[in-house]
């Protein structure tokens, strides 16, 4: 697997660097918010801070796939891969 990193910054300890990648899920993939957005997807994309090991989130618009190129891309949460592994 190709590891992917995005500029951030940290909400944690205020380092702006490279956070790596950890994966991303479907919030509403068992309509566990289906009461406020429908039936479309919601992605949350987990990333983690090079300097603290803070982990922040960023989600994508509701309907999108998230801004991760494909073969960095890794599904997680119910019965897939744990992060950082």
């Amino acid at each position: 697997m190709k590891t992917f990193r995005k500029l951030m910054k940290c909400p944690n300890c205020g380092n702006v660097g490279e956070f790596e990648y950890l994966g991303s899920r479907d919030v509403n993939k068992n309509g566990e918010v289906s009461d406020i957005i429908g039936s479309a997807s919601m992605w949350i994309s987990y990333y983690r801070c090079p300097n603290c090991n803070y982990i922040d989130v960023e989600f994508s618009p509701i309907g999108e796939e998230p801004d991760v190129p494909q073969e960095a891309f890794r599904e997680v949460g119910d019965n897939r891969r744990e992060m950082g592994n």
